[in-house]
């Protein structure tokens, strides 16, 4: 058997060197970390310049950014954009994250991919400060392999960052194409979403839906699980528990008022759905506000 010669890895690197050499950033991240949370323990307001990405490994959390309440719980993955004030709330059973912060200028490893994928990630401005991606685990995983490497630091860990890093960008990339970009482009989808956010309060059931956007109850479940990877269900009570956390929040308004004004039918299935969802009930948030 012909003996196999040592591979010389210098002339690959070489190339990644020159992108390490010739950019603009000076690190490869600001925190990379896991860090774990009491349960209803905040974090308060603040913003910072870097891109923030976060896996929730265990429990759920909430965060707040300009106007609106997300809320995150495990095995789903935030992305917050730069220059964005928010807090952070953990859940009533607590919360870990595996945390990822680095500059914007990191893109420029995008660049030297593709000038598409910078275009892509140009998703994360001011109109879209905040992402939540779901079921794909393997952005999760190359989040804990950036995370790993910087931790370890081990021989040639730098490049091999740089190269986790336009794994991450082409990834993310891939989930932008298959469920947000053609989104834009499926007018159902539009005009079914827009009357959610727009009608909230009111009673809407699947068929009102189907029917105010011309298309059957079965292809309406279809559109919303191939495009948001959620029923029109859920995505309502979605849109109504984030307009409830908000009010919650900011008004002493009743919650009993506030069911209704969100467009539960009952403060029974709202507080059914709500600790569902977030770990916690109306009352027991209300408390850890003081209010």
């Amino acid at each position: 058997m012909k003996q196999i010669s040592n591979i010389d890895p210098q002339p690959f690197l070489s190339n990644i060197e020159i992108l390490l050499n010739n950019s603009d950033f000076k690190k490869l991240a600001d925190v990379f970390r896991y860090i774990s949370f009491q349960p209803l323990e905040t974090y308060h307001e603040h913003k910072h310049s870097r891109i923030e990405m976060a896996y929730v490994k265990r429990g759920s959390c909430i965060i707040e950014t300009e106007g609106e309440s997300v809320y995150f719980k495990q095995d789903e993955i935030m992305i917050i954009t730069s220059n964005i004030l928010h807090s952070f709330q953990a859940g009533a059973g607590g919360c870990t994250l595996l945390q990822l912060e680095f500059p914007p200028d990191i893109l420029n490893i995008a660049s030297s991919v593709k000038q598409s994928l910078v275009n892509a990630i140009g998703v994360f401005s001011k109109d879209n400060y905040v992402m939540k991606i779901v079921n794909n685990e393997r952005i999760m995983q190359t989040i804990q392999r950036i995370v790993t490497e910087l931790n370890g630091r081990q021989e040639y860990f730098k490049h091999l960052v740089m190269m986790y890093y336009a794994e991450l960008f082409i990834l993310i990339h891939r989930h932008l194409e298959e469920f947000y970009l053609p989104m834009c482009h499926n007018t159902t989808i539009i005009k079914a979403v827009n009357y959610i956010r727009q009608n909230y309060h009111k009673e809407i059931s699947i068929s009102s839906l189907a029917d105010h956007v011309r298309v059957s109850d079965r292809y309406l479940r279809k559109i919303f699980m191939h495009y948001m990877n959620i029923s029109p269900i859920e995505f309502l009570n979605q849109t109504r528990l984030n307009k409830a956390v908000d009010l919650l929040r900011m008004s002493d308004t009743s919650i009993k008022e506030i069911c209704y004004k969100c467009g539960f039918m009952s403060p029974q299935y709202f507080s059914r759905i709500f600790k569902q969802q977030l770990g916690i009930t109306p009352k027991d948030m209300r408390k850890t506000l003081g209010r």
